[in-house]
Protein backbone atom coordinates (compact mmCIF):
# COMPACT_ATOMS: atom_id res chain seq x y z
CA UNK A 1 0.00 0.00 0.00
CA UNK A 2 1.23 3.48 -0.84
CA UNK A 3 0.87 6.41 1.51
CA UNK A 4 0.62 10.12 0.78
CA UNK A 5 0.00 13.24 2.84
CA UNK A 6 -2.65 15.90 2.47
CA UNK A 7 -2.03 19.37 3.84
CA UNK A 8 -3.85 22.69 3.80
CA UNK A 9 -1.77 25.43 2.13
CA UNK A 10 -2.46 28.07 4.78
CA UNK A 11 -2.67 31.61 3.41
CA UNK A 12 -2.46 30.45 -0.20
CA UNK A 13 -5.26 31.48 -2.56
CA UNK A 14 -4.10 29.90 -5.85
CA UNK A 15 -1.68 27.34 -7.25
CA UNK A 16 0.38 30.22 -8.65
CA UNK A 17 0.77 31.71 -5.16
CA UNK A 18 1.96 28.31 -3.88
CA UNK A 19 4.47 28.20 -6.73
CA UNK A 20 5.73 31.71 -5.87
CA UNK A 21 6.07 30.90 -2.15
CA UNK A 22 7.97 27.71 -2.89
CA UNK A 23 10.20 29.53 -5.36
CA UNK A 24 11.17 31.93 -2.56
CA UNK A 25 11.89 29.00 -0.23
CA UNK A 26 14.03 27.37 -2.93
CA UNK A 27 16.00 30.59 -3.45
CA UNK A 28 16.68 30.81 0.29
CA UNK A 29 17.51 27.17 1.12
CA UNK A 30 18.40 25.62 -2.24
CA UNK A 31 15.50 23.19 -1.89
CA UNK A 32 11.80 23.20 -1.11
CA UNK A 33 11.15 22.38 2.52
CA UNK A 34 7.85 22.26 4.35
CA UNK A 35 8.23 22.41 8.14
CA UNK A 36 5.72 20.75 10.39
CA UNK A 37 5.55 19.81 14.06
CA UNK A 38 5.00 16.05 13.88
CA UNK A 39 7.12 13.41 12.19
CA UNK A 40 5.06 10.98 10.05
CA UNK A 41 5.36 7.42 11.40
CA UNK A 42 5.30 6.11 7.82
CA UNK A 43 8.12 8.38 6.64
CA UNK A 44 10.08 5.63 4.87
CA UNK A 45 7.00 4.72 2.79
CA UNK A 46 6.36 8.39 2.02
CA UNK A 47 9.92 8.93 0.79
CA UNK A 48 9.75 5.86 -1.47
CA UNK A 49 6.54 6.66 -3.29
CA UNK A 50 4.58 9.40 -1.55
CA UNK A 51 3.39 12.85 -2.48
CA UNK A 52 1.97 15.75 -0.53
CA UNK A 53 -1.42 16.84 -1.85
CA UNK A 54 -2.03 20.56 -1.31
CA UNK A 55 -5.48 21.80 -0.31
CA UNK A 56 -6.14 25.33 -1.54
CA UNK A 57 -9.44 27.05 -0.78
CA UNK A 58 -10.95 23.70 0.37
CA UNK A 59 -9.96 21.82 -2.81
CA UNK A 60 -7.11 19.40 -3.37
CA UNK A 61 -5.55 20.98 -6.47
CA UNK A 62 -1.92 19.87 -6.81
CA UNK A 63 0.57 17.36 -5.51
CA UNK A 64 4.34 17.24 -5.07
CA UNK A 65 6.61 14.24 -4.74
CA UNK A 66 8.18 13.84 -1.29
CA UNK A 67 11.94 13.41 -1.66
CA UNK A 68 13.06 13.31 1.99
CA UNK A 69 11.79 13.65 5.56
CA UNK A 70 14.03 14.66 8.45
CA UNK A 71 13.41 15.13 12.14
CA UNK A 72 14.93 18.39 13.38
CA UNK A 73 15.37 20.28 16.63
CA UNK A 74 14.20 23.86 16.37
CA UNK A 75 15.94 26.89 17.88
CA UNK A 76 13.58 26.83 20.88
CA UNK A 77 14.52 23.17 21.58
CA UNK A 78 11.24 21.69 20.35
CA UNK A 79 11.18 18.79 17.89
CA UNK A 80 9.98 19.35 14.36
CA UNK A 81 9.97 17.74 10.95
CA UNK A 82 11.16 19.00 7.57
CA UNK A 83 9.57 17.49 4.48
CA UNK A 84 11.64 18.06 1.36
CA UNK A 85 9.61 18.31 -1.84
CA UNK A 86 10.26 18.04 -5.56
CA UNK A 87 10.00 21.33 -7.49
CA UNK A 88 7.21 20.12 -9.80
CA UNK A 89 3.61 20.92 -8.90
CA UNK A 90 1.38 18.31 -10.57
CA UNK A 91 -2.24 19.33 -11.03
CA UNK A 92 -4.86 16.81 -9.94
CA UNK A 93 -8.60 16.59 -10.47
CA UNK A 94 -9.93 19.20 -8.02
CA UNK A 95 -11.48 17.42 -5.05
CA UNK A 96 -13.46 19.12 -2.28
CA UNK A 97 -11.98 18.65 1.18
CA UNK A 98 -13.20 19.52 4.66
CA UNK A 99 -10.84 21.63 6.77
CA UNK A 100 -8.57 20.03 9.37
CA UNK A 101 -5.44 20.96 11.29
CA UNK A 102 -1.97 19.63 10.57
CA UNK A 103 -1.59 16.92 7.93
CA UNK A 104 -3.39 13.63 7.32
CA UNK A 105 -2.45 10.44 5.56
CA UNK A 106 -3.99 9.98 2.14
CA UNK A 107 -4.34 6.36 1.01
CA UNK A 108 -3.68 5.38 -2.60
CA UNK A 109 -7.34 4.40 -3.14
CA UNK A 110 -8.57 7.86 -2.10
CA UNK A 111 -6.22 10.20 -3.97
CA UNK A 112 -7.46 12.30 -6.90
CA UNK A 113 -6.07 11.45 -10.32
CA UNK A 114 -3.58 13.68 -12.10
CA UNK A 115 -4.99 16.03 -14.73
CA UNK A 116 -3.84 15.63 -18.32
CA UNK A 117 -0.65 17.70 -18.34
CA UNK A 118 -0.75 18.03 -22.14
CA UNK A 119 -4.07 19.86 -22.07
CA UNK A 120 -3.36 23.61 -21.83
CA UNK A 121 -7.05 24.51 -22.06
CA UNK A 122 -7.63 23.75 -18.38
CA UNK A 123 -6.03 27.11 -17.46
CA UNK A 124 -9.21 28.88 -18.64
CA UNK A 125 -11.41 27.67 -15.75
CA UNK A 126 -11.03 28.50 -12.07
CA UNK A 127 -10.31 25.37 -10.03
CA UNK A 128 -13.74 25.28 -8.30
CA UNK A 129 -15.63 25.56 -11.61
CA UNK A 130 -13.50 22.80 -13.12
CA UNK A 131 -14.23 20.60 -10.09
CA UNK A 132 -17.97 21.09 -10.51
CA UNK A 133 -17.75 20.34 -14.26
CA UNK A 134 -15.90 17.11 -13.48
CA UNK A 135 -18.59 16.09 -10.95
CA UNK A 136 -21.26 16.69 -13.57
CA UNK A 137 -19.29 14.71 -16.16
CA UNK A 138 -18.93 17.75 -18.41
CA UNK A 139 -15.16 18.09 -18.26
Amino acid sequence: MYYHLKKIAVGIETVDRLRIRQSMIHETYGKIIHSTRNMPKKSSELIKSGSIFWIIKRYVLVRQKITDIKQVVREDGSKGCEIELDKNLIKVIPTKMKPFQGWRYYLEDDIPQDLNVNNNEDEEFPEQIRSELIKLGLY
